[in-house]
């Protein structure tokens, strides 16, 4: 998936050179600029036109860095890089076509590459390579009409909303998902100007070089669980939900079961996923859109759930660039034994049931891979942010006892097969564990 690791603009500048006279555009050509008297934001000048480029996130540097990128042989490469690229390529991106389009930046200084990679290692090389350079200089050169930069002054204040009208005209929307394997449904009245209230609202963190926040990752995911005043849907969800659960007389666990599939059943955005950029969507976006990724699902699975009462976490696995919700339970059944029980949100899946199949960020079923569903072997490295504390998910230990149910039957199904000499009575008892098996299944998995 593409978001799918979120990225967040970490402005670390450990030296600065300083320019001394004013600077043309033409003699920074292919230079990465970082902006000195201001929080280190950093510019790329293209040597195309001479004009400078906001790099923003490492998403943003990256994107615009393949964007302005020239297609060069892998024996090019190969050459440049044992000896170093000429002049003509000062300050160009280059990427090897002829092999995965590795990219690569050609420093105007020594005419070396450096290998731009994953969007932390072109943000590494913007860090490494910036030259220090002062707002009165920076002005001088002319900030592209295509450029993204968006500077946030204060990324973590709760979202304001000014329209002194109150929220206008409201648009009704309609969710359909699965519980107990049955249809339900519930219906939002959602503000078009609050969206776009959202829509505009901060969505790149930065801090001044000075003052680090304690946890990136943990400050940058904080912005998109912060609610406007004015947004009232998460009410309006949790009473439709316990509404829900009153007339199915449902337990607390099984609440949150429901209101997690909820989540769980709002289309997976896989346009989205294909962009090569991503911004996240707060909570709301995702409501009014009625889709999302996997960032997108699991903040508003944190939200509801937290206000549940359960505790929640936010699970990141880097190597396949993925994220997802933790639910506080039992530490005999949480990922890692980390009192978090695996909730996936792109699809449905039973509460601590790891998808082993997971593609472009979005988890599928693989129907019989029981021996498999609790295994963390293919989620790679586990980090987990903004913990915060509550109920614990009591029904863990059930939903292993259904999916060992259904192992054993499995088993017996494949390897008691009933031979051309059994019995009428054997033949009906083997279809009796053949149907019940596929009622689990079906149940299980919500088929």
């Amino acid at each position: 998936m593409k978001i799918n690791k979120l990225v967040i603009i970490a402005i670390i500048v450990s030296s600065f050179s300083f320019f001394a006279s004013p600077t043309k555009a033409a003699s920074l050509s292919g230079r990465i600029l970082l902006q000195v008297q201001d929080n280190g934001e950093a510019w790329y000048v293209n040597p195309l036109n001479n004009e400078r480029y906001y790099l923003g996130r490492p998403d943003d540097a990256f994107t615009i860095m393949r964007t302005f990128g020239l297609g060069v042989s892998t024996n090019n490469i190969n050459s440049f890089l044992f000896s170093s690229a000429p002049v003509r390529l000062s300050g160009r991106i280059l990427l090897q076509v002829e092999d995965k389009g590795q990219a690569y930046y050609v420093n105007p200084v020594n005419l070396k590459l450096y290998y731009l990679g994953r969007p932390t290692d072109a943000f590494q090389v913007m860090r490494n390579l910036g030259l220090g350079i002062t707002n009165s200089d920076l002005s001088k050169i002319v900030v592209s009409a295509n450029s993204t930069a968006v500077k946030i002054v204060n990324p973590e204040a709760i979202i304001n909303y000014s329209e002194p009208s109150g929220l206008g005209d409201l648009v009704v929307k309609n969710f359909n998902f699965k519980f107990n394997n049955e249809s339900q449904s519930l219906s939002l009245s959602l503000s078009p100007s609050l969206f776009e209230v959202y829509e505009n609202s901060p969505k790149v963190y930065t801090y001044p070089v000075n003052s680090p926040p304690v946890s990136l990752q943990e400050s940058f995911y904080s912005m998109f669980l912060k609610v406007n005043e004015k947004d009232n849907s998460l009410g309006e969800i949790i009473g439709d939900l316990e509404q829900i659960a009153i007339t199915e007389n449902l337990s607390q666990d099984e609440l949150a079961e429901l209101a997690l599939a909820f989540v769980q059943y709002i289309p997976y955005d896989t346009n989205k996923a294909a962009q090569l950029k991503i911004s996240p969507y707060y909570p709301y976006e995702t409501l009014y859109l009625n889709k999302g990724v996997c960032s997108d699902k699991t903040f508003l699975a944190y939200l509801i759930l937290q206000k549940l009462g359960y505790g929640v976490a936010i699970l990141d696995f880097p190597d396949i660039n993925h994220s997802t919700i933790g639910i506080a339970c039992e530490k005999e059944y949480s990922l890692n034994y980390s009192g978090y029980c695996y909730a996936e949100t792109t699809n449905y899946f039973p509460i601590s049931v790891i998808p082993q199949n997971i593609s472009s960020g979005q988890a599928d079923t693989s129907a019989y891979n029981f021996s498999e569903m609790f295994t963390e072997d293919k989620l790679g490295s586990i980090e987990i942010y903004n913990k915060v504390d509550g109920n614990l998910y009591l029904k863990a230990d059930e939903v292993r006892s259904q999916a060992n149910e259904m192992e054993v039957l499995y088993d017996i199904i494949n390897n008691e097969r009933p031979l051309p000499s059994a019995s009428y009575y054997e033949i009906i008892e083997y279809n009796k564990k053949v149907e019940l098996f596929n009622t689990l299944l079906n149940s299980f998995y919500q088929k």
